[in-house]
């Protein structure tokens, strides 16, 4: 089976209620997103929003997902202590997300925080699944002065039942994480940004080990709208090269779904 002929579904496309992107003028409207995931393609996409920035807010971005049957809705939400996080995942859970999305850095919370903790805790008693970003590199100000994956490990032995996507798979450290998902069930690296900021350089390698050597724990997506969904393609064939069926199959979509428990193609 050619790569071409698997339907695609996009762990990572962040669609706004204001249509606009940080203030780059870059369409993030609903409709268009829908309209470039069927020029490319794609069976589906997750619709993941970004707690206090655009518009945000959890019903009305349901309520816009829901018009379009490709977007699954992944919620965004910063980390909180209880009972505040307890009230907003009632929530979040009674308006159908199957996901949260968290964002430590523009959240401003640490992986070792009580907060995140807390967090993690109380979507796993929920069974959201949470979608956590792992690209933390910044101006040594706010650089991370402990190793992100050690805290968040230390983390994750609470939630054993946790199901968790790494949005960016560690970035520049792909593998490192990459080996702690290939012993952990339920856990999946998402290489989404990574797979196109880095391409050229040694990560390459990396990326196409996964491909070939660990697709059971591998998902994909395009940081839209940092990125196209035909670019995105494109690369996701060029890295597939080599890859049997099946590994691709899973990469392309399958894992995706089966940890959402929801339709692929």
């Amino acid at each position: 089976m050619a790569s071409c002929e698997v339907p695609l579904f996009d762990s990572l496309s962040h669609p706004t209620i204001t249509g606009d992107w940080f203030g780059r003028g870059i369409d993030a409207s609903f409709e268009t997103l829908a309209t470039n995931l069927a020029a490319a393609g794609y069976a589906r996409a997750c619709a993941v929003g970004l707690a206090g920035h655009e518009g945000y807010g959890h019903a009305t971005f349901a309520e816009r997902c829901g018009a379009f049957p490709s977007l699954v809705p992944i919620a965004g939400v910063a980390p909180k202590l209880p009972p505040d996080i307890d009230v907003e995942l009632d929530e979040v859970a009674g308006l159908g997300f199957p996901g949260i999305k968290i964002h430590p850095r523009l959240s401003g919370c640490s992986y070792g925080s009580p907060e995140l903790a807390a967090t993690l805790s109380a979507a796993a008693h929920r069974r959201l699944v949470v979608f956590l970003c792992t690209y933390f590199h910044a101006p040594t100000s706010t650089y991370p002065t402990a190793d992100p994956l050690f805290e968040l490990t230390r983390l994750l032995r609470g939630v054993p039942e946790l199901r968790l996507v790494l949005v960016h798979g560690g970035a520049v450290d792909v593998l490192r994480w990459a080996q702690l998902a290939c012993h952990s069930p339920n856990i999946l690296i998402d290489i989404s940004y990574t797979m196109m900021r880095y391409q050229g350089s040694s990560i390459d390698l990396d990326l196409k080990w996964l491909f070939q050597r660990l697709s059971v724990h591998t998902c994909f997506g395009t940081d839209h709208p940092e990125w196209g969904h035909a670019e995105v393609r494109n690369r996701f064939e060029s890295l597939a090269q080599g890859a049997d069926a099946e590994s691709i199959q899973r990469i392309a979509g399958r894992n995706l779904a089966q940890i959402l428990d929801v339709d692929w193609a």
